[in-house]
């Protein structure tokens, strides 16, 4: 008895051979996909497909670009800013018009001064009233400037007038008790001092006596702490 096998001539009811199918290497149907992939060569594995994203990033690198953090860098936010100090205190608003009134009346005191004083046959005189005119001027701003800071409530500005204020008194001082004894000695030798006018050494007293009273009222307990340092706010 024979076989299909043994008859290849033979087939299964229509008369052809019986073929077996054709295998691929890994012993799997030619044309179907494989069991790692579909397409093991042609077509994309498990770990992504062409044109998509895979499963290990995104874009055909796999690289993923770095998200900013929500971490804030110390240098990155506002710039500090200096917390205010408020509307200033009695004493200070007395310091400023007095200081002020100070040097608007040293300006007028030394016009005085320059008009009343007797130069006559005195060598380079006017050079030397027009000289004392223009340093009255310039401390006349000093006055105004310091005053302004004052009201500010800016330390240096107390301590430099505290300083200026003392200098004034040991010039007025200086003037009063050393100007007789300069006019003996000047008598004495031949020669003359011009005297000063009353009224031009009454100013000048005044001008001490306010200069020192604006500085003492920034000094008074309740100014205190209005010229302290402020911390600075962010």
């Amino acid at each position: 008895m024979s076989t299909p096998q043994d008859n290849p001539g033979t087939g299964q009811g229509d008369g052809q051979a019986w073929n077996p199918p054709a295998t691929g290497g890994s012993g799997t149907p030619a044309g179907q996909p494989g069991q790692y992939g579909q397409g093991q060569y042609g077509q994309p594995g498990q770990y992504g497909q062409q044109g998509q994203p895979g499963q290990y990033g995104q874009g055909q690198s796999g690289y993923q670009a770095a998200q900013p953090s929500g971490y804030a860098y110390p240098g990155g936010g506002a710039l500090p800013q200096q917390a205010d100090k408020g509307p200033a205190p009695r004493e200070v608003m007395r310091a400023y018009y007095l200081i002020l009134a100070a040097g608007a009346l040293y300006l007028v005191s030394s016009i005085i001064t320059s008009l009343t004083t007797e130069t006559t046959g005195l060598p380079g005189a006017s050079v030397g009233i027009a000289f004392g005119l223009v340093f009255a001027v310039v401390f006349t701003a000093i006055y105004v400037v310091l005053a302004i800071f004052i009201r500010r409530g800016q330390n240096w500005a107390r301590i430099t007038a505290t300083v200026l204020a003392a200098l004034d008194v040991l010039a007025v001082a200086s003037t009063l008790l050393l100007m007789p004894l300069a006019s003996e000695a000047a008598a004495a030798s031949g020669q003359t001092i011009p005297p000063t006018s009353g009224l031009a050494t009454a100013l000048s007293v005044i001008v001490m006596l306010l200069g020192v009273a604006g500085v003492v009222m920034t000094w008074l307990k309740p100014a205190r702490p209005y010229f302290a340092p402020q911390k600075l706010g962010y």
